[in-house]
């Protein structure tokens, strides 16, 4: 080092570089970082604090050899590493520069694409000991957690303590980009950030992780000011490998407001995809020397790969439980006729092969459903969008309400769906749905929203930002994923099957139907043959009831006339006659001299004039009651039932609420008839001691009906005469009330009366 002396503070670089020089990129202050070509090991590359650890700027050194700041034995060993095929890919410690006067200065090489760089810092804290010794001793309690949760938490409890540094976090990247804090180890007084998330951006995520491997990354003093790294070449230096590269201005900010001094992170890369990172945070500068920081490095990359197995026998449990229930599934599929019995209500069950709080199937428009699940409508609008919107065979999405807004009405039991397409035109689908999980994030800084954002942020407390989010379900797995598209396989599968023995019963159907619509046809001919020709005797038939019918009402119209007509003549010429030969009887007994003999043939002739009278009056009142004519149907019928009582035992309960009105003639001797035949059949048939007769009038009709306590009838009546003669009677009371639209119900039991229901139009 030409006998420089070694200034170990961490004070920026003064001094101005020549003008050929210009900054490649910065560093940290505290280290220096050289570049050579190779096979000369010139210079090309200088930064950092040079004159402190090297005595020489950095811009003085552009160009030269390595002879120029570097011992012999230090030339020869970079010149060993610089030979083709040689250069480490890593950064390694090739030499230590020491005194007694001063700390050790320890020299990392890497290769940088054709340049070989050498990182120098001076060694501020110790070595380890041991430093494999030491990787043993903390992968232990790393090899013997049983759970991926619990290898994270030893993780950083052996990090912290091989360290020292007051916090040791690991944060777990998340679906959406953010980071959350899974596993903390901390010094007692140090707050805990435990739980808290981290908005996407707040942590830095390396930006290539797929083929490079990762390192710890050192920050040891978060004040510095960046150090710049002059060029005399136009080749750019690439410090992916760098230890002591400078982060970004944004992450020292950041790291300022979290109160962190001294930072050390390493990526957790799991199967070429960043899963995770550890950070270990210090309150004071923190200068942790190459070797310790190798141990930590090979630590992690061991605990990385337990980590992986843990992650992958989990997933592996997972996706062995969904392929032994899957096998099961297309076992059932295959057997049952309907997809919703092989699927949803037997067990095992979709729900047993993808964790959802419901499943459901929609197949040529119906929805089955098992567990908790929308509405049939809610799912159809789903389907239609579905529809519209996803074009691959599986669509996923733990916010279903962002994405399509009406899902919020059934948020409660399908804010998460998975849905899978099993067919084309039109779509089929099989769908989980996962209910809304309610939960409160603590931010570790008030992450940036949309102004439509779903998420409710709380006031802040101190640092913390709290939110409540809604709308959002449990993530759906990678596991779930990939056993949804085996499913989507195995269904396309039994669907297309289907649709082969589908398609040759429908051509089996097919020639049955032409079979069956032939045979349709001809039958089809003779009915309308027949039909026709029913229709003609059908029109024939009405023209002959509409006659007998015109000829009934003339018949019964003539009937009632000649009946009126000869009770007339009845009462008015043979009821007067005979009352004047009753009178002149009485003249001739009371002028002739009283002869004993004489009298007494007068007397016999008063009698049978007498009697011949009341039987004339009789004789017309049952031809024609000149009463129903006179003063209508109410008081026709009590004088009828007034004459029943005088000639029978009967007793009647008469209840009529016509008043003084009037009804058409037609009607009230039509009801008069269907009575008098009613009474007279009770009378002959009935056995009756009581009949009531019930006579009452609503807007458009006439009710009547005749009640009695007599031994009624049925079809194993024991009276087939009686039986005979009473049906008869019924025959001609309907025929009466036809005549005038009116209708008869009858209801009789044998042993239970009997009850007539009359009812007219008006």
């Amino acid at each position: 080092m030409n006998g420089a002396a070694q200034d170990v503070s961490l004070a920026g670089i003064d001094g101005v570089r020549p003008a050929s020089a210009r900054p490649a990129s910065t560093i940290q202050p505290h280290a220096a970082l050289l570049a050579f070509e190779r096979p000369g090991l010139r210079i090309v590359h200088a930064g950092g604090n040079t004159l402190a650890l090297l005595g020489v700027r950095p811009e003085e050194l552009l160009g030269e050899t390595a002879a120029y700041v570097l011992s012999p034995d230090h030339v020869a060993r970079l010149r060993a590493l610089a030979e083709p095929g040689r250069m480490p890919p890593r950064p390694l410690l090739v030499f230590s520069i020491g005194s007694t006067a001063c700390p050790p200065l320890d020299a990392v090489a890497y290769g940088s694409g054709g340049l070989l760089v050498l990182e120098i810092e001076t060694r501020l804290e110790p070595d380890p000991e041991d430093a494999v010794a030491l990787v043993q001793a903390m992968m232990r309690p790393v090899q013997c957690a049983p759970t991926t949760q619990a290898v994270c938490e030893a993780i950083v409890t052996e990090l912290r303590a091989a360290t020292g540094f007051d916090r040791v976090m690991l944060y777990r990247f998340l679906a959406d980009g953010s980071g959350a804090v899974v596993a903390e180890a901390a010094g007692d007084g140090i707050d805990s950030f435990l739980g808290l998330h981290y908005p996407q951006g707040d942590i830095p995520k390396p930006s290539i992780v797929a083929h490079r491997p990762s390192q710890v990354r050192l920050i040891a003093d978060a004040s510095y000011a960046q150090a710049p790294i002059l060029s005399a070449t136009d080749e750019q230096l690439d410090l992916s490998q760098s230890a002591m590269r400078s982060a970004a201005p944004g992450h020292i900010d950041y790291l300022a407001r979290m109160g962190v001094a001294a930072s050390m992170s390493r990526s957790i890369v799991l199967q070429g995809q960043i899963w995770g990172l550890v950070a270990c945070h210090h309150h004071t500068p923190r200068y942790l020397p190459h070797r310790l920081r190798a141990a930590c490095d090979l630590f992690a990359d061991t605990a990385v790969a337990e980590l992986n197995t843990k992650v992958a026998t989990e997933d592996f449990g997972a996706r062995l439980l969904a392929t032994n229930v899957h096998e099961e599934l297309v076992t059932r599929m295959a057997q049952a006729n309907d997809l919703a019995e092989g699927l949803i209500w037997t067990n095992p069950n979709l729900l047993d092969f993808i964790p959802a709080g419901g499943v459901g199937l929609w197949v040529d428009g119906t929805f089955s459903g098992l567990g908790a699940a929308p509405e049939p409508a809610q799912v159809q609008a789903l389907v239609a969008w579905l529809n519209d919107t996803a074009h691959d065979g599986v669509f996923h999405t733990d916010c279903l309400p962002v994405l399509y807004p009406p899902a919020e009405a059934f948020a409660d039991v399908a804010s998460g769906i998975l849905a899978v397409s099993i067919s084309r035109t039109p779509h089929d689908y099989v769908l989980w749905f996962r209910p809304e999980v309610v939960r409160t994030v603590t931010w570790a800084a008030k992450p940036q929203r949309p102004a439509n954002s779903l998420v409710q942020t709380a006031h802040p407390k101190f640092e913390a930002w709290q939110e409540s989010v809604r709308l959002h379900a449990m993530p759906w797995r990678a596991v779930d994923l990939e056993a949804a598209q085996r499913l989507r396989l195995s269904l396309l599968e039994v669907v297309l099957q289907r649709m082969d023995q589908m398609a040759r019963q429908r051509e089996i159907a097919r020639r049955r139907q032409e079979e069956v619509t032939q045979e349709l046809d001809r039958r089809l001919v003779q009915a309308q043959v027949a039909t026709r020709a029913y229709q003609q005797e059908s029109e024939r038939r009405a023209v002959v009831e509409e006659e007998l019918s015109q000829v009934l009402r003339r018949t019964v119209a003539d009937q009632e006339a000649e009946r009126q007509r000869i009770a007339r003549e009845l009462h008015d010429t043979l009821g007067q006659s005979l009352t004047l030969l009753q009178l002149g009887l009485d003249g001739i007994s009371r002028q002739r001299q009283p002869d004993e003999d004489l009298q007494q043939r007068v007397a016999a002739l008063k009698s049978l004039a007498i009697d011949l009278g009341q039987q004339v009056h009789q004789l017309a009142w049952e031809i024609r009651p000149t009463v129903l004519d006179d003063l209508g149907l109410q008081t026709a019928i009590r004088n009828l039932l007034e004459t029943w009582s005088e000639r029978s035992s009967l007793s009647f309960e008469l209840h009529l609420t016509l008043a003084d009105r009037r009804l058409p003639p037609a009607i009230e001797t039509t009801l008069y008839r269907v009575l008098q035949e009613a009474l007279t059949n009770v009378v002959r048939h009935a056995e009756a001691t009581r009949v009531g007769v019930i006579l009452g009038i609503k807007e458009d009709h006439v009710t009547m009906i005749i009640e009695d306590d007599g031994r009624g009838f049925g079809c194993d009546d024991d009276n087939p005469n009686g039986t005979a003669t009473r049906h008869f009677g019924l025959l001609g009371m309907r025929e009466r009330l036809a005549l005038v639209d009116g209708s008869l119900e009858v209801e009789s039991a044998p042993g239970r009366g009997t009850t007539l229901y009359v009812r007219t139009p008006l």
